[in-house]
């Protein structure tokens, strides 16, 4: 038997209704298909386990907004940062691989499954860092504020230290 189509009554405030006429939603013109695509994007999210590139898809859907904004200012500031570049290539791939690494049910291979899991988040999470320390090398970062790198390195270098001569004396 067919789905059949559910007519719905729903009264906005002005600001709801505004923002529903400026959403963007991918080919939706009409108020009726860009509700539809936001009940379509709020099922996608609430599914159990994706595939990483629907998890990559969605990740770059929620930040690519703000990810166009950041490049629209930088465009009209004459500004660029290095920084917040590796930042937004990085998290939609951070977010996808927990999204779907995350095992949907409990079963005999959940514990591998969580062990493999933090191997590729600890992978993500160091590439990241390497990424960030190597902007530090020269002492001036590419970014906004050049020594924004420098200024924060010195921790984590003191911490590398201390774990490094940990490991040594073992």
């Amino acid at each position: 038997m067919p789905d059949k189509s559910v007519s719905l009554s729903v009264r906005l405030s002005s600001k709801d209704a505004a923002f529903l006429a400026d959403y963007d939603a991918q080919g939706a013109t009409s108020l009726s298909e860009k509700v539809r695509s936001i009940i379509a994007e709020a099922r996608q999210r609430n599914a159990g386990n994706k595939s990483y590139d629907d998890s990559l898809y969605f990740a770059e859907g929620l930040i690519g907004p703000a990810l166009h904004r950041l490049r629209e200012l930088e465009a009209k500031q004459q500004m660029h940062s290095e920084l917040l570049l590796a930042l937004n290539h990085w998290l939609p791939d951070a977010m996808a691989s927990l999204i779907s690494g995350v095992p949907e049910k409990g079963g005999e291979d959940t514990a591998d499954e969580l062990v493999k899991l933090e191997a590729v988040m600890a992978d993500r999470i160091f590439f990241l860092s390497e990424q960030i320390l190597r902007l530090g090398v020269t002492g001036e970062s590419p970014c906004y504020d050049p020594s924004v790198v420098n200024d924060r390195a010195s921790t984590v270098v003191r911490l590398s230290q201390i774990i490094k001569d940990t490991c040594n004396k073992k």
